[in-house]
């Protein structure tokens, strides 16, 4: 869509008035001829709180301003504050978002509030994962819901040895987290955690797993799927495979992990199971309603859910019930894969040759169940060719 630069302007502007209104998403989209993807844009720059967040940025590489002595005063505090709070975020973001609370004006850059941190020795190491620079087939993000990362946290122990583990969903958009503590990590307790993270998010287009195999299925059938998928093909949800081998590939949910080893495990001495339960369930009330992330412009999880899922929309009252048997219904499962030099694409243990321009390439290999075939994508999801994939379903 064309238009003068005030024109421009006056369309951003009208879309959040409508959305401040109480519209939904979809009918502002409808109304402007916009996508979602648009609006959501510019939604994020306005929750950035600039006064002028409606205008195109410029590119123009910015100059730092001096600190104001007093205002560097106040940030050492906030951090050293932070530091002493178990479950509490340290970072810039929430740093900001304290001073911006305490009525502090010309509130410094995220970048200057990190010098002032280095400088002051108030930094805490924290371990990343390597970023790899080879093209991969990502799915946006647009909307809440459009993805979810799945994993088992664990084994644990508590005094007494008795082992545990966590099944945790993270919707990516809103950082949102549904969890459940159990005492084994099979298939029906992931199919238990999802009941449970879809009656409280509602259910994503799109779900992420390792390839662990109460996920996947059995390495002797691997064509027959586990009750994992055949659930989610039966719901429309669309099961993604990430890379053998490749934890950063669910990075949202490796990252909660960390989170919740140092600030809730190491934190406290349990009694018993019920006592992590209990705890963990506060910890996880915590992290939605506090945890504040730097790409939702410093907002929580449960401010970003109620802004994009609850204004204007009509929550569904779902209720799951796992049936005896679940047929293979027609769908999509997309499994991602290196192809190394020995030009081998590994799809829940079968291999298929791949072409030499493929060497060392990410491709996702999507299952379709209805045509009984894997269509080969490239890193961009541009669809390569296909290969016969003969199910039988039920």
């Amino acid at each position: 869509m064309s238009g003068s630069k005030k024109e421009l302007e006056r369309e951003r502007q009208t879309a959040i008035k409508l959305y401040l209104s109480g519209q939904s998403v979809s009918s502002i989209c409808d109304k402007l001829n916009r996508s979602r993807k648009w609006f959501y844009k510019w939604k994020k720059r306005y929750e950035n709180k600039a006064s002028d967040w409606f205008k195109s940025e410029s590119r123009a590489p910015k100059e730092p301003d001096s600190i104001d002595s007093n205002i560097e005063d106040v940030i050492i505090k906030v951090r050293e504050k932070l530091m002493k709070d178990d479950y509490a975020q340290i970072g810039a973001q929430v740093i900001a978002w304290k001073l911006n609370n305490l009525g502090v004006e010309n509130i410094p850059s995220l970048s200057t509030i990190n010098r002032i941190i280095k400088r002051n020795d108030l930094t805490v190491q924290d371990s990343e994962y390597e970023k790899k620079g080879t093209d991969y087939p990502n799915i946006p993000v647009w909307f809440p819901n459009s993805l979810h990362e799945v994993d088992f946290w664990g084994p644990r122990y508590i005094t007494g040895g008795t082992k545990f583990y966590v099944f945790n969903v993270m919707d990516i958009y809103s950082r949102s987290l549904c969890s459940m503590p159990a005492q084994n990590k099979g298939s029906k307790t992931a199919l238990n955690g999802l009941f449970k993270a879809w009656k409280a998010m509602n259910e994503p287009d799109f779900i992420k797993f390792d390839n662990a195999l109460q996920f996947r299925g059995s390495n002797r059938h691997p064509r027959s799927f586990s009750s994992v998928i055949r659930f989610c093909l039966k719901k429309g949800i669309q099961p993604i495979f990430i890379p053998k081998n490749s934890p950063w590939r669910n990075g949202h949910i490796e990252n909660f992990h960390d989170t919740l080893q140092r600030k809730f495990y190491r934190q406290i001495e349990f009694e018993n199971f019920d006592h992590f339960c209990n705890k963990f369930e506060e910890f996880i009330v915590y992290h939605n309603a506090n945890h504040r992330y730097s790409p939702l412009g410093g907002a929580t999880p449960n401010e970003v859910y109620s802004r994009d899922v609850l204004n204007g929309e009509e929550e569904e009252d779902r209720n799951y019930e796992l049936p005896d048997e679940i047929p293979i219904s027609d769908g999509y499962i997309h499994v991602i894969r290196l192809i190394r030099s020995d030009l081998k694409l590994d799809v829940f243990s079968e291999t298929f040759s791949m072409p030499e321009e493929l060497q060392y390439q990410y491709v996702a290999a999507t299952i379709c169940t209805d045509a009984h075939i894997i269509r080969v994508h490239d890193s961009n999801w541009n669809s390569l060719f296909t290969i016969p994939y003969r199910l039988t379903k039920k």
